[in-house]
């Protein structure tokens, strides 16, 4: 047995720039994985221990392993390369080892090549890739050298069926005949074909640019830079809108008015309410996230001045619809967009000059109290009548703001309808103001992302014409996975945030000059009295976490909802805000931490661990639908009382204030109203939650239009079995799912897994 050399302290730097501890034994382990004797594998292990030296990189290793291994056989030599020094970055946004065998494969599905044909090219292609230098390969590279060999044994008809189109021929045909099920508010149509097919290249061309490491840090897993798609032109997240600047100047959809009509300012409520859609949809061509309008009923009010009730209703009706109806935003998609309700005229905002039609001063909002609440009222009523077949209005996302004035009997009637709402639909959202860590306002944008006058104090400042700029999701299960005590996850847990600080600084970098140098972002950057819309100065960068639960069953023993396991998780979340509050007094900017929707980025996190760790991973699902739990959410399966379930997750809301949410799963028995209101009483006065929502599980007969509780797989009026559509909130907002039969929407399958997992209140 040859000697190990021990150099426990001596460090090797990984190519996503994060310090790992030298390790001899994982150069025994990769020589045998490619066929190299027991002895050896150890007799080079100990040779390259005893020339390596601190803060030696991986890659350097890997080169004194080949070439030690080329005196001896080159054939294992040949095998090692393919499996550790050369490196491919996918088009699935990960870095795999070559595999020779993976070009006939795809070569035979692809193009139906003979098997025999397919080991040919490939044993060619193998020849050429290895006189190349260069660190990585790619995905389309190779693909290249393929169609060149093809072109030089004459088989041009294969070529074509193999050429690469920004996306490979076969990948665009699956997406026609099939779709895609990364994003469930996209249906299967042409324009999303063109959205993806798009999506493809730009995504390349995002990792192209960002430095290596970035880069492999995504496509490895240790990392999720979100919306890669739009990272290069359309950079910003989450946008929250003030109505009052559209009220007072009109509008440009285009911001410039040189291509389209301008709209002077709104001198009648439907005039508003159009313009509030078109708001939204004219913004949503320069964002790649939610759209959002806080205090709308409250600005909205000077226009309902002694208007009738039925009339009032029909222009919110016609507002609801549109943005329901607009299948208009990128890929084909109603915008994604959501409205914040007040019940009461704020205190903060009584004696705020009001804006009413023509754009011309009116008195303060304190004068609208009761136009206020008819507005809140009639929005209500029309998503709680549902659209002509009963199904639920999916847009916009509504939350109704708890304030301590309007927790009165005087508003009971009012709050009792929401909940008829929720009892219904599931759809309505709530947002705490009670608690001490709150201010005069937060608003929240999508189905978490939120602002609150933290920043500055200045209520509209802080929270209104801004936005999310961006958020990077870290991996906290393999942080665990890779640790052996409190003191590694701490490092690595610095390691992962300095790569998504750098990110973002980079996401930033190419929101300014979108916005000031490239011209592409016109409606954000109109001129408002001097200055551009979109405030981009006060926009957060957002660090966000998947898995937290495992992380903590990996490292303690115990998931979150053990006491002891989750003093840790509590600490792990106050160091990102503490790296937060440091990057902000070091560059003045806005940092946040948020509890990432993770809509696809559990799903994939769990997938790759899986293929990386193994059964050390610990998922939830099965093969091929591996999921992590959402941020630091109790696992959907747990099986805790829902007042335990409220005091574990909490604790974190006060630490994620760039964006939270407490989801109840509901069963289904349809939800009493009165008993909802009760709950919600509760969670507001006694809890620090600030974000939630009843979720209810609904299923819906397309054939004879029943709406019913519950995930059924056949219609309770009809009998039909293959046309009952299933909806549920996904990550945060209620979305469909698919077919009851085929789950054939656009839930992905970690999404879809997760959906059955859930213990229903």
């Amino acid at each position: 047995m040859e000697t190990f050399i021990t150099k426990s302290k001596m460090c090797v730097i990984k190519n996503n720039s994060i310090l790992e501890r030298f390790n001899q034994e994982k150069i025994v382990r990769s020589c045998l994985m490619v066929g190299a004797p027991l002895r050896v594998s150890e007799k080079i292990a100990s040779r390259i221990a005893a020339i390596a030296y601190d803060d030696i990189s991986t890659s350097e290793i890997k080169a004194m392993v080949h070439e030690e291994l080329e005196k001896i056989n080159r054939k294992i030599a040949d095998k090692y390369k393919s499996a550790n020094t050369m490196k491919v970055r996918t088009s699935r946004d990960t870095i795999e080892s070559f595999d020779q065998k993976k070009i006939e494969k795809t070569l035979i599905v692809e193009t139906d090549a003979s098997g025999e044909v397919a080991r040919k090219i490939a044993g060619q292609v193998w020849k050429e890739l290895k006189k190349l230098d260069v660190e990585y390969l790619t995905a389309p590279m190779i693909r290249e050298i393929v169609n060149t060999k093809l072109v030089e044994n004459g088989l041009e008809t294969i070529r074509r069926k193999y050429t690469r189109l920004g996306i490979p021929v076969y990948n665009i045909t699956n997406l026609i005949t099939n779709g895609s099920r990364d994003n469930a508010n996209m249906i299967h149509n042409p324009e999303t074909i063109h959205k993806y097919v798009a999506d493809e290249a730009l995504k390349q061309y995002a990792l192209l640019n960002l430095p290596n490491e970035l880069a492999d840090a995504h496509m490895s897993g240790d990392i999720h830079i979100h919306d890669l798609e739009f990272f290069s032109a359309r950079p910003l997240n989450c946008l929250q809108h003030d109505l009052r600047v559209f009220i007072k100047h009109g509008l440009k959809v285009d911001g410039t008015g040189d291509h389209t009509s301008v709209a002077g300012a709104p001198n009648h409520i439907e005039t508003l309410m159009n313009h509030a859609g078109e708001i939204m949809l004219a913004a949503q061509q320069n964002m790649s996230g939610g759209q959002s309008m806080c205090l709308w009923n409250v600005f909205v009010a000077p226009f309902a001045t002694g208007l009738p009730y039925e009339k009032v209703k029909q222009a919110v009706e016609m507002l609801i619809y549109n943005l329901n109806m607009a299948y208009a935003a990128r890929g084909s998609q109603v915008p994604f967009t959501n409205i914040n309700l007040e019940f009461t005229v704020p205190n903060f905002l009584k004696d705020e000059p009001a804006y009413g039609p023509k754009g011309k001063l009116v008195g303060t909002y304190g004068d609208f109290e009761e136009e206020t609440r008819i507005l809140q009222r009639a929005f209500t009523e029309i998503m709680l009548e549902g659209d002509a077949d009963g199904k639920p209005h999916l847009f916009p996302n509504t939350a109704y703001v708890l304030r301590k004035e309007c927790l009165k009997d005087e508003f009971k009637e009012d709050i009792l309808r929401v909940h008829e709402l929720s009892a219904k639909f599931g759809t309505p959202y709530f947002i705490n103001m009670l608690p001490d860590y709150r201010g005069n306002l937060a608003n929240y944008m999508g189905c978490r992302t939120s602002l609150t006058d933290n920043w500055t104090g200045d209520w509209s400042h802080d929270c209104l014409r801004t936005g999310n700029l961006a958020f990077v999701t870290l991996n906290l299960p393999r942080i665990a996975y890779n640790s052996k005590d409190d003191s590694d996850i701490f490092e690595y847990v610095d390691s992962y945030l300095n790569l998504a600080e750098r990110v973002l600084k980079f996401r930033r970098n190419q929101a300014i000059n979108c916005l000031d140098n490239y011209n592409l972002l016109p409606f954000l950057t109109q001129d408002i009295d001097g200055e551009k819309y979109y405030n981009i100065d006060n926009s957060t960068l957002s660090f966000g976490f998947v898995g937290l639960n495992e992380m903590l069953l990996s490292h303690c023993g115990a998931g979150i909802e053990d006491d002891n396991a989750r003093k840790l998780g509590l600490d792990v979340i106050k160091y990102f805000n503490k790296k937060a509050e440091e990057l902000k007094k070091e560059t003045g900017l806005r940092w946040s931490v948020l509890q990432t929707p993770a809509e696809s980025t559990a799903h994939r996190f769990a997938m790759l661990d899986k293929e990386k760790f193994g059964d050390e991973a610990i998922t939830y699902g099965n093969k091929g639908s591996y999921y992590y739990t959402n941020s630091s959410h109790v696992p959907v399966d747990a099986d805790v009382l829902l007042p335990e379930k409220i005091k574990i997750e909490e604790k974190f809301h006060p630490m994620t204030l760039g964006g939270h949410i407490f989801n109840a799963f509901m069963g289904e028995s349809y939800s009493d109203p009165e008993s909802l209101m009760g709950l919600t009483n509760k969670i507001a006065k006694k809890s620090d939650i600030g974000f939630w929502a009843y979720s209810s599980a609904l299923s819906f007969c397309m054939k004879c239009k029943t709406l019913m509780k519950g995930l059924q797989d056949n219609c309770a009026t009809c009998g039909e079995k293959n046309e009952v559509e299933w909806y549920d909130r996904i990550t945060g907002y209620v979305q469909q799912v698919g077919h009851s039969k085929s789950a054939s929407g656009g839930w992905n399958p970690g999404k879809m897994q997760e959906l059955l997992d859930r213990k229903r209140f």
